[in-house]
């Protein structure tokens, strides 16, 4: 029998981009100077930049569909490619945990001789209330959204490369290193898991039952 994992339990505070800073970008109400507009409309069709988003040409849109799952974190990644981005659909909240980058340098280009895991000190939850979605730096540790309700639908703009990755994982610890993600399994690289508190959800918030997985 092994020994029981320790925890490591994050409370769950609100998005905002003061609290996302060195993390991302809340993508959400459009507060941000109007640079331009579609001349064909005039003033009803007003363009904004919200935030540097970084691609390259091999972008996609994913249509992702998340059901709630127990709050337990088992894998972190990071894209080095592009800034990968969340958009939820029909207003629906969750939660979302990052942990700032580890490989970045200051002029934000990779080092890859930088250490390979996300720090767990740094490591938060966030809700998001489904007006807004998030756009992560690129480096930033994360888990994919835990929603609050099943059958949560997400606009993901991802690089078809990063799809690719996540199908290259291997079979033991399904932990995957490719051009544009590394992925790592918490409990196998640091003995430990990490817990969503969702007693600690905004007050605000909409609780349900979470499942708990079961031991195959």
């Amino acid at each position: 029998m092994t020994d029981t994992p320790r925890t490591i339990t994050l409370r769950v505070e609100r998005a905002t981009p003061a609290a996302l800073e060195g993390y991302g970008y809340v993508i959400g109400r459009p507060d941000t100077e109007v640079w331009g507009r579609i001349d064909y409309y005039g003033n009803d069709v007003q363009v904004r930049t919200p935030v540097k988003f970084i691609s390259n040409d091999d972008m996609t849109l994913n249509l992702v569909t998340f059901n709630r799952r127990e709050p337990l974190i088992r894998w972190m990644e990071y894209h080095s490619k592009h800034t990968q981005t969340f958009i939820p659909l029909a207003g629906k909240p969750f939660i979302m945990v990052l942990g700032k980058p580890t490989r970045r340098r200051p002029d934000q280009s990779m080092d890859e001789s930088f250490p390979d895991l996300p720090d767990l000190e740094n490591v938060r939850a966030f809700y998001f209330d489904g007006s807004c979605g998030v756009c992560m730096h690129v480096g930033t540790w994360h888990e994919v959204p835990f929603p609050i309700q099943d059958q949560t639908h997400f606009v993901a703009i991802v690089t078809n490369e990063t799809n690719r990755n996540l199908e290259e994982h291997d079979k033991a610890f399904f932990e995957a290193n490719g051009g544009d993600l590394l992925k790592r399994n918490l409990l196998h690289r640091f003995g430990a898991q990490v817990r969503i508190d969702l007693a600690t959800l905004p007050a605000a918030a909409p609780v349900s039952p979470v499942p708990v997985a079961v031991p195959a």
